[in-house]
């Protein structure tokens, strides 16, 4: 993984529900820790470096505890809301170091609820659109940091 970078992004997620997969949810999670880990830059290197994990709902609430801790972050629940209604289907969550992920203006929702979400998303087949429609727009910001990093690094030459 070093070899190949440096990055400024990582992404891992759970498989989508109703996908079969050869491990267990938590899998996933202990190897984006990993790689994580090796992708991290250097301290002196001044380039943002940007990582986001997804959670389809699949993850139990122990495994969550330990990505919190792995992760030293705490999730976001973001969910698709149409008008008042929440999509059943469409809720996942996310522990980033983005900086839209942790906006005020996310919407929360309650333990019982999201409880009740996957229970039913595990009934319902999947949308066609997935959950990636819902962690686009946190990715958004990061083309103004990139754009500055870019411009400093080409001003300083």
């Amino acid at each position: 993984v070093e070899g190949w970078g440096p990055f400024d992004l990582v992404y891992g997620s759970t498989p989508p529900v109703g996908h079969a997969c050869d491990h267990p949810p938590v899998w996933y999670l202990l190897q984006f820790h990993r790689v994580l880990q090796y992708a991290r830059p250097r301290p002196a290197r001044q380039q943002p470096f940007f990582w986001m994990f997804v959670d389809n709902l699949v993850l139990t609430q122990e495994d969550r505890t330990v990505a919190t801790r792995f992760l030293e972050a705490d999730p976001v629940t973001i969910q698709d809301i149409c008008g008042r209604t929440i999509q059943n289907v469409n809720a996942v969550h996310v522990w980033s170091n983005i900086p839209a992920v942790r906006s005020k203006h996310s919407a929360l929702v309650s333990q019982e609820a999201l409880s009740s979400l996957a229970q039913d998303r595990r009934r319902m087949k999947p949308p066609a659109q997935g959950p990636a429609k819902l962690v686009k727009n946190c990715f958004l910001p990061l083309r103004e940091y990139f754009k500055c990093f870019s411009t400093g690094l080409t001003s300083s030459l």
